[in-house]
């Protein structure tokens, strides 16, 4: 009956069309059942399946009924329901009245409470004893609750209790204190929550707030733009007396569903000192849940952008220049290397020709070891890392986000102190030196105060970019790119701004997935890749069989000296990004000899793969997206 009434209601325009072809003009013919009608039967034959014969009664003897009386005798039915429901745009007379609008349902829209999903409380102790309703008629919270993209008023919201262990039972968390009265309560995150409280007067189902994470993933729209988005496209064509969604919201909306992504794909639940703000949440989330940058649910991932098949030679070795790059190099000559070991490489193309003309065909059945798939990964960092203690060697967080430069470690040692290096005296408010270095505290406020930030910030850049005589200079802090000691004249003399750490490097695969990422404090530096790649990958068997990363060369370098490629090379090979080789390879031997992401020559067969155009002729393409970093961070 329900399905028979929400089918009526909910065709508005057909109705009218119906109801047009009843009431025709002098040169038309009237239609009982029209076509329209009997479109709408079909329609609701096929929702009821079986449960078709259940709009007849004995007496109407379906089964002697054609088809075509079937549907006839429930167009009838319909149409006396629409009737029924004045859902007609004629009257009595066959006076056209109004087309029919949509439907309103909001007055039937179910009474929705949020509550616990726990029957039973959940303490070994309390022996499986029942959740006793804790929220008082009078205190009960009415808030607006967003399922999918619909929006709800005056939701019910409840919370439980045990008697006996008094842990408190929410929809999004449990509550409770396991030292006795006088202990912080204990707040655990349930995985399994159906609704999230994502504001003081906002709840969200899990719909929405994976629909926040996968917007936020896959588009890599901020939380206000989320919110706008949202806002435009939902909030603005429903009735409602709530709010718009604020950026806040949305913000809280992916930490809180990310949580619970992260502690489930990990077989994990997420304990943590409950009232804690958000920006609390997420460090010690993460501090829980991290795993020092290893994203767990992405460690086997696999997809056919991500892994092919293992071949142990190529299907045809030709003379090319082992230096030229698939995709680039056809038909045309590859840039001779510049510089030292030039002759090398004329060799190694020399090689490459006579090597072309003796090849004979071999086996190509690969060993058992040989059979697992081929696997790339790519490295790369980007410059925007997040600011850290000002302290010398220091890298913890800070302590005051906002207005703060040291940790709470150095904000106890030096919080009163003057923030200038070897100066001991007590600071002067509202400066931050002692009276000795005011001039350099004005100085500093003139220059980067917050009036002036923008405008300091523009002139630098244009300083540094188009270096005209008429434009001021900046002393800047060098960073450390490499390996080299930092050099001591480069050093602040003061702990007026927090640092921030040089970059935030990820391991990513070919199709964009992120395995892994870590902050690195002053430099990307080979040894902190090696360093990296050592904590994510700590045994043979998890490396993949291709890493790739745009200063891949000077990583092999490293790890020839530092004697890690005698491991290394067992398993896994250094490539340099496509983007990159280009250059590389006319300064860098090492780099066009070893570093190649796609040789055209073939030497390299599972950086190689055929496809097939549309005429089925074949051609060579590059096995794996080595640009995957460039297309994750726009």
């Amino acid at each position: 009956m329900l399905v028979v009434l929400f089918t009526t209601t909910n065709n508005p325009d057909l109705l009218n069309l119906h109801a047009r072809q009843q009431n025709p003009s002098p040169v038309e013919t009237a239609q009982i059942v029209s076509g329209w009608m009997k479109a709408l039967v079909r329609a609701l034959e096929e929702k009821l399946a079986d449960n078709v014969d259940r709009l007849f009664k004995k007496s109407e003897q379906k089964p002697k009924l054609d088809a075509n009386q079937v549907q006839n005798a429930i167009g009838i039915k319909l149409d006396s329901l629409s009737k029924l429901l004045k859902l007609y745009p004629y009257d009595s007379h066959g006076k056209y009245q109004r087309a029919l609008k949509p439907v309103s349902e909001k007055d039937i829209e179910p009474a929705l409470v949020i509550c616990p999903i726990s029957m039973q409380c959940q303490t070994m102790s309390c022996n499986h004893r029942s959740i006793r309703l804790d929220t008082r008629d009078r205190d009960v919270p009415r808030v607006t609750l967003i399922k999918g993209t619909k929006i709800y008023d005056g939701v019910h919201v409840l919370s439980g209790k045990c008697s006996t262990c008094e842990t408190k039972y929410y929809a999004d968390h449990e509550s409770s204190q396991q030292n006795g009265a006088g202990s912080d309560k204990t707040k655990f995150y349930l995985n399994s929550a159906k609704y999230l409280k994502v504001g003081q007067g906002l709840w969200v189902d899990r719909i929405f707030s994976g629909a926040v994470v996968n917007g936020t993933y896959s588009f890599h729209a901020s939380s206000a733009s989320f919110a706008e988005f949202w806002n435009d496209s939902f909030w603005s064509v429903q009735e409602h007396n709530a709010r718009k969604i604020s950026r806040r919201q949305i913000w809280h909306t992916y930490v809180q569903e990310s949580i619970r992504m992260v502690a489930k794909s990990s077989g994990q639940s997420l304990e943590l000192k409950d009232e804690l703000p958000i920006g609390e949440v997420t460090k010690h989330a993460f501090m829980s849940l991290g795993e020092d940058g290893v994203i767990r649910s992405a460690e086997n991932h696999f997809c056919s952008e991500c892994t092919h098949d293992y071949k142990r030679t190529a299907d045809q070795i030709t003379g090319d220049d082992p230096a030229a790059l698939i995709g680039v190099d056809e038909n045309r000559d590859v840039p001779l290397l510049t510089g030292e070991n030039a002759v090398l490489a004329v060799q190694d193309a020399a090689q490459a020709r006579l090597d072309a003309e003796n090849a004979m065909d071999i086996d190509r059945t690969p060993s058992p070891s040989e059979e697992t798939p081929v696997k790339l990964v790519v490295l790369d960092g980007v410059v925007m890392g997040p600011t850290h203690c000002a302290y010398d060697n220091c890298t913890q967080d800070l302590a005051q986000v906002q207005k703060g430069v040291f940790c709470v470690q150095h904000e106890i040692l030096r919080g009163n102190l003057c923030r200038m290096h070897g100066c001991n005296n007590i600071k002067v408010a509202p400066s931050q030196t002692c009276i000795q270095h005011q001039n350099r505290w004005y100085q500093h406020a003139i220059r980067y105060g917050r009036q002036s930030l923008l405008g300091i910030r523009r002139m630098v850049r244009r300083s540094e970019e188009e270096r005209l005589a008429w434009l001021p200079t900046f002393n800047r802090q060098t960073q450390q790119h490499d390996d080299e000691p930092t050099v001591a004249g480069n050093q602040k003399d003061n702990y007026f701004i927090a640092p921030r750490f040089y970059c935030v490097e990820t391991i990513c695969a070919p199709c964009g997935v992120v395995i892994a990422w870590t902050k690195f404090a002053k430099a990307e530096s080979p040894t902190n890749i090696l360093n990296f790649l050592n904590s994510v990958y700590p045994t043979p068997e998890l490396r993949p069989n291709y890493i790739c990363i745009d200063k891949a060369c000077m990583v092999l370098r490293t790890a020839i000296s530092n004697h890690s490629w005698e491991t290394w090379k067992e398993t896994s090979r250094f490539i340099v990004d496509s983007y990159h080789y280009i250059n590389h390879r006319t300064t860098d031997y090492l780099c066009r000899k070893w570093c190649n992401p796609a040789p055209l020559n073939r030497s390299a067969p599972n950086l190689v793969m055929v496809e097939h155009d549309a005429g089925g002729i074949p051609h060579y393409k590059r096995a794996f997206n080595t640009q995957v970093w460039f297309i994750f961070s726009i």
